[in-house]
């Protein structure tokens, strides 16, 4: 009898004691239940590891000491028994549908990931707007109703973020030989989406599945519309700026360190794609 794929949830946590439990209510919430929770926490100095102690029905990891998001989400990772994956910000809240959703599209699609549009949120749960400029746009037209293919280039940025996506574990299990996790403390989806895309293609789903909080100690930022322009932050556009300049040495870097894995010919295809 056929089976359906277990969906690991990853959720990296740090200092956000206001909204964690938030997050995990609305996971627990799916109308899809083959799930599993994973909950890494990066060395928090609030309350948020004993709030994370009473939650039943979640395998809880406490880092040693801050790591960083991206170093946090590869321990998730490595411990996943699920055929996809979603990487899952602590001050997100996921929509009862969400990982029906990107099931349903990963099973219509071989790509190695799927995004979905958001709502952003406030500090107190109150709705700014149902259709975010931090979504894709111009990807909002498309054949199939349900989704998107994205046909753009590597290095760019087509999708909304971190807790937007659910991978094929199979495409992404390479990184975790990866080791300069420090390049990407911050904001590693940048890093993690271009890879994956790189290596399997991805799809937008055309549907707000999550809601994105804006607050004062999240990495994006708010405009003058949406949100509160207090909460824009000079500091996140230097991150977004650093992360464009190394995303395809530190790539190039990394695929070559992986030849031996993933042939040499097929290293020289993924390096030449990068750059068309």
């Amino acid at each position: 009898m056929l089976k359906l794929p277990l969906v690991t949830f990853v959720v990296t946590s740090y200092n956000y004691e206001k909204y964690i439990l938030k997050t995990i209510e609305s996971i627990k919430a799916q109308t899809y239940k083959n799930t599993e929770i994973i909950v890494v926490d990066d060395y928090s100095t609030d309350n948020s590891y004993k709030l994370l102690e009473q939650v039943s029905d979640i395998k809880l990891i406490k880092n040693e000491q801050n790591l960083g998001q991206l170093a946090s989400m590869l321990k998730g990772l490595e411990l996943a028994q699920g055929q996809f994956i979603s990487f899952i910000d602590s001050d997100d809240v996921l929509m009862p549908d969400y990982a029906q959703n990107h099931i349903r599209a990963h099973l219509q699609t071989s790509v190695a990931f799927t995004s979905c549009q958001i709502i952003e949120i406030g500090e107190n749960d109150e709705i700014h707007t149902m259709n975010s400029i931090s979504s894709p746009q111009e990807l909002l037209e498309s054949e199939n109703p349900d989704f998107t293919i994205v046909k753009k280039r590597f290095g760019g940025w087509h999708w909304s973020p971190n807790s937007s996506a659910m991978f094929r574990k199979a495409s992404i299990e390479l990184m975790l030989n990866y080791k300069n996790t420090n390049a990407w403390r911050i904001c590693p989806d940048k890093f993690l989406f271009n890879f994956a895309h790189l290596i399997g293609g991805s799809a937008i789903i055309n549907k707000p599945l999550i809601g994105y909080r804006r607050h004062n100690n999240n990495a994006g930022n708010c405009m003058h519309v949406t949100g509160n322009k207090r909460l824009h932050s000079d500091q996140t556009t230097l991150i977004n700026i650093q992360n464009n300049l190394k995303i395809r040495p530190e790539t190039i870097k990394f695929l070559w360190q992986e030849r031996k894995n993933l042939g040499y010919r097929n290293t020289l295809n993924l390096i030449i794609k990068m750059f068309y």
